[in-house]
């Protein structure tokens, strides 16, 4: 069957990326040492920045790395004193390393893929732009609360002098490292596929508007010393926006991929790394709180808690999505055309 110029035109455009991925692959293999086993288990082992088809083998031995590398790092690293159980100290801060290995490289398979296809279709750009301001957001609440003094004096006395602020450097790290990578992702759009690909939608629009003059006015008002207006409430604030923003942020995406047919362009490692992550930071959160015996460690820090629940049940609908709705690898037919008309528009 013979294609118009409107169907050849992308068709033609995907062969091109493929054969750039294919060289890019082929770049890897050589790095590799030339042992067969070897080659085959440093493959498996490095899968989350190699394997763009989160097959069955390359998931289980890629998060067995991850999973060993956290554990070696909370046994090295200096522990949570303020945890009363010794063992539970390691154990918390073998868990803390993890997830924050987990969430950290999932940034990594997108911008990877992207370099590799030198494309970022399948990517939303409304998605990558809501994800650098969250992180912003999420990044300046994290900051604030592990490194400045009044921020944590206003803590206790809200929540009482015995409370402990359960932010730690783990959070810190993987927040100003999730910026970065978020930036890095969102300008990959503009260099690979032009700045008017970086056009949101109007209520995406109206969205990110409305965000960054609600801080702004917030801050203002703190700055003026207006009663009910304090630094913890406007870092609650911003914690909040950063939840919000994750459920916004993932709708375009789960559009984006319904509409294409394909979750090619999407990296599933992307997602399968940040589920573990969520897991693991819920999980970290709630035991913390209990060796605690006081759960205001929850409460007094929702941002977390809510991260993890809200990336979690999004990401099972991604892993639905790559592997149950659209298993198939490879611009389909029909994201291709849906990709050339979406440009015509």
């Amino acid at each position: 069957m013979l294609l118009d110029n409107d169907q050849a035109s992308p068709l033609l455009a995907a062969s091109a990326s493929e054969e750039s991925a294919r060289r890019s692959g082929s770049q890897q293999q050589n790095i590799l040492p030339s042992n067969p086993r070897l080659r085959k288990t440093l493959s498996l082992m490095l899968a989350p920045l190699t394997d763009d088809s989160g097959s069955g083998w390359g998931v289980v031995f890629g998060l067995c790395t991850l999973f060993i590398a956290g554990s070696i790092i909370g046994l090295i690293l200096p522990k949570n004193d303020s945890l009363p159980t010794p063992w539970y100290r390691t154990l918390s801060s073998c868990i803390g390393y993890t997830y924050f290995l987990c969430w950290s490289v999932s940034f990594y398979p997108q911008t990877i893929s992207n370099f590799k296809r030198r494309s970022t279709r399948g990517l939303s750009p409304e998605f990558a732009g809501l994800n650098v301001l969250g992180f912003a957001c999420y990044a300046a609440y994290n900051l604030s609360f592990f490194f400045d003094a009044q921020i944590q004096d206003f803590y206790r006395q809200r929540h009482g002098k015995d409370a402990e602020i359960t932010v730690q450097s783990n959070d810190v790290a993987f927040a100003v490292h999730a910026f970065v990578l978020a930036s890095i992702t969102f300008f990959q759009i503009a260099y690979y596929d032009g700045i008017r690909a970086l056009k949101p939608s109007k209520f995406i629009g109206y969205v990110m508007c409305g965000i960054l003059a609600a801080c702004f006015l917030y801050a203002v008002l703190v700055i003026l010393h207006i009663d009910g207006f304090n630094w913890l409430d406007y870092l609650y604030m911003l914690s909040f926006v950063k939840i919000v923003i994750s459920v916004i942020k993932y709708v375009p995406q789960v559009i984006l991929n319904f509409q294409r047919r394909s979750t090619y362009g999407w990296s599933i490692w992307n997602i399968l790394l940040d589920f573990t992550g969520g897991m693991l930071s819920d999980l970290q959160l709630v035991f913390d709180c209990a060796d605690l015996g006081d759960w205001t460690g929850i409460t007094g820090n929702i941002a977390k808690f809510g991260l993890g629940f809200v990336s979690i049940t999004f990401d099972i609908m991604f892993i639905v999505q790559h592997y149950v709705l659209f298993p198939h690898r490879g611009d389909t037919h029909h994201s291709l055309i849906y990709e050339d008309s979406k440009t015509d528009v």
